[in-house]
């Protein structure tokens, strides 16, 4: 008995009986329908009898009409693109796996071989895309600098003649340079061999200025400080001679610039030494306004003073000037037109009152016109290792000095501050 109800379970679900049971619901469905259609023309007929002869006159004409519009919505659809079709909402029941493969229709070898290829091109286009790594960006290349690097190959050959052999530099702190190396100072006298030594941000008190002159080995040299008043520690200026100037002025004599200890300037016998530390325009550059509209204004009739008042000598102007005045003395021109140092406003304030009113020269671009040269590196991002610097210190003379400028030069190379030490040798007349 079990036998044969497997038997029949078999037969029932074989490919076979699909067809069969296919066809016995197709003809049961249509009698259905045949009976359902001769229900309808019954019920229609009844209600014809019913109607009236003034009835179904109206309905007949309504029935024309009816059609009438009917003919011309389907000329009209005819004569009109078909939408497409849309998909049906309803979703199909999931097959047995056995009744879904019989009632399929087979597929050709080729076809089926198709479609394992594109399948597994697809696959294998998948692995290959998840595989693959995403291409790294290249590092930009740093843009060439706008001329040459100075090199101190560039300096001419040694002046034997009599000349004035100034040094200038900002140590940002005499004592944090003492500290680092002691002998820093004294090993540049002796290299140049020095006449006088600019410096600018000691910040150092009055108290200090002894012991450090000892520290750094300069007992037997006249030296002057102007220290800040304002603020401890902060900005201080610098001027050492070997020989003992004939006179000093100590600030430039106005109350409101001269409590930041921001100028020296000694008299030689030919020309008056100026060391000068100009105040940055600060972050944000809150003090651009002090900065150009005051000081720059005050310095340059100073600096005019000393040449045509009684007694008026040459200048040599000398310090970090905190200007970078044209884009070659910058590494970024176009990406720091706003950072202090390279405003339009302090770029044109160099020109028209320092350059321009004080009448004076640069020197090193007068003897290296074209010449890249930096005083000042960040000690951020590497920057003196790949020469990314701002040319901030000068040795500026007025135009009589200008042709006896013999060498105007940067010892990049010197250690010990973020700036670095430059100097200049000048003819005696």
């Amino acid at each position: 008995m079990l036998g044969r109800l497997a038997l029949s379970a078999r037969l029932y679900l074989s490919p076979a009986t699909i067809p069969l049971l296919a066809t016995g619901l197709t003809r049961s469905s249509t009698r259905a329908s045949t009976r359902a259609l001769s229900v309808m023309g019954k019920q229609d007929a009844e209600e014809g009898a019913k109607l009236t002869p003034s009835r179904r006159r109206r309905t007949k004409a309504a029935a024309e009409v009816e059609n009438g519009n009917a003919q011309q919505e389907d000329g009209a659809a005819a004569s009109s693109p078909k939408p497409a079709a849309k998909r049906s909402r309803t979703t199909k029941p999931k097959k047995d796996a056995g009744v879904a493969e019989a009632a399929a229709q087979p597929a050709s070898e080729g076809a089926e071989a198709a479609a394992a290829a594109n399948g597994e091109a697809a696959a294998n286009g998948d692995a290959a895309a998840a595989e693959k790594p995403k291409p790294k960006r290249k590092p930009k290349e740093p843009k060439p600098p706008p001329g040459p690097l100075y090199d101190v190959s560039m300096r001419p050959p040694r002046f034997e003649g009599p000349a004035h052999r100034f040094l200038s530099w900002n140590v940002a702190g005499f004592r944090a340079l003492i500290k680092k190396d002691a002998e820093a100072l004294k090993k540049l006298v002796a290299l140049e061999q020095l006449d006088a030594v600019c410096l600018q941000e000691t910040k150092l008190q009055e108290r200090d200025v002894e012991k450090i002159v000892q520290e750094a080995g300069l007992t037997d040299w006249h030296v002057t400080f102007n220290c800040s008043t304002a603020k401890k520690g902060y900005s201080g200026t610098a001027t050492l001679c070997r020989e003992k100037p004939l006179s000093i002025r100590v600030g430039m004599g106005v109350e409101a610039h001269d409590d930041e200890g921001r100028v020296v300037a000694v008299e030689l016998s030919d020309l008056w030494l100026v060391n000068v530390y100009v105040p940055n325009s600060g972050e944000g550059l809150k003090r651009l306004d002090y900065r150009v509209g005051e000081w720059d204004k005050a310095f340059a009739h100073f600096l005019k003073e000393l040449q045509q008042g009684p007694g008026g000598k040459p200048v040599v102007l000398t310090g970090d000037l905190n200007c970078a005045h044209c884009e070659i003395d910058i590494h970024n021109p176009k990406g720091n037109l706003r950072s202090a140092g390279f405003t339009q406003e302090e770029r044109d304030s160099f020109g028209q009152q320092v350059l321009g009113h004080a009448g004076l020269v640069d020197s090193f671009r007068q003897q290296h016109p074209g010449v890249v040269g930096y005083t000042y590196y960040s000690y951020r991002f590497n920057a003196r290792a790949s020469n990314r610097g701002w040319r901030l210190d000068y040795f500026l003379v007025s135009s009589d000095l200008a042709d006896k400028v013999h060498d105007s030069y940067i010892l990049k190379e010197i250690t010990g501050s973020d700036h670095v030490p430059l100097g200049l040798v000048l003819k005696k007349a």
